[in-house]
């Protein structure tokens, strides 16, 4: 791997083709690590904590999307882009619910697959725009299923936060921003941050966004996804997911 100041880049992939195509082209920008095997992707995820995965969900032995949240747990400060061989919406829709912050195609090409992870690693997401559309479809259906039961209870995870986590959470939920969040509760933003740190390791999320999905039955994901820039090109969208 290449040293330096440059941020790591893992790639995880058993296409010998595809890891050369993109490691030749984003060398110039970050220092590269690539992986063949599940099995070395875990050890230098956890040892490495890479700043961003590209991740080929047909790697040996990862069992697709459904083996990414565990690779994302070795090292949650690293985000992850999902390529695959033949993308669907139900697959795209699962690995964002997962904490991906991209899904894409696997003969993405060299160029823009470097666009690509400078928006993820900036905690932006890189999708294609059709895959916004189902994922608004499914926010919606949740949506109404929550107001349908009000009072269901959520994941047992939650009863590990602390009261006023639980304050910030519910106002996290309303789509309440860390500003007025201080301001409510006589803190200062860092000490909400603070709290918001605490809260994803506590329930496993990655980021803000994911912290509303879980918390809110994905309602407020509506708004965000309205929220999307229009100038946007027909391919792509993007969103902002900052603490």
């Amino acid at each position: 791997m290449e040293t330096g100041k440059a941020a790591t880049l893992l790639i995880a992939t058993a296409v010998a083709e595809s890891g050369r195509r993109w490691s030749h082209r984003l060398r110039e920008t970050f220092a590269v690590c690539e992986v063949a095997e599940r099995e070395a992707l875990e050890q230098v995820m956890a040892n490495l904590r890479p700043h961003v995965l590209v991740l080929d969900l047909t790697l040996p032995q990862l069992g697709r999307v459904e083996g990414l949240p565990s690779i994302q747990q070795l090292s949650l400060s690293t985000k992850t882009l999902v390529l695959t061989d033949a993308p669907t919406d139900s697959e795209g829709i699962s690995a964002l619910k997962a904490g991906a912050k991209g899904y894409w195609a696997r003969s993405i090409d060299s160029a823009q697959l470097e666009k690509a992870l400078e928006l993820v690693r900036k905690g932006e997401f890189w999708v294609q725009r059709r895959l916004i559309v189902s994922l608004v479809a499914e926010i919606m259906s949740l949506a109404e299923r929550r107001q349908e039961d009000p009072d269901g209870r959520l994941d047992s995870r939650v009863e590990s936060l602390t009261d006023r986590q639980r304050v910030v959470a519910d106002l996290i939920s309303k789509g309440v921003s860390n500003k007025e969040i201080a301001r409510r509760l006589n803190i200062t933003e860092r000490t909400v941050k603070a709290h918001l740190t605490e809260m994803f390791r506590n329930l496993g999320v990655p980021d803000r966004l994911h912290l509303a999905l879980f918390l809110n039955g994905y309602a407020r994901l509506y708004s965000l996804c309205c929220a999307l820039p229009e100038a946007l090109e027909p391919w792509q969208g993007v969103w902002s997911a900052s603490v």
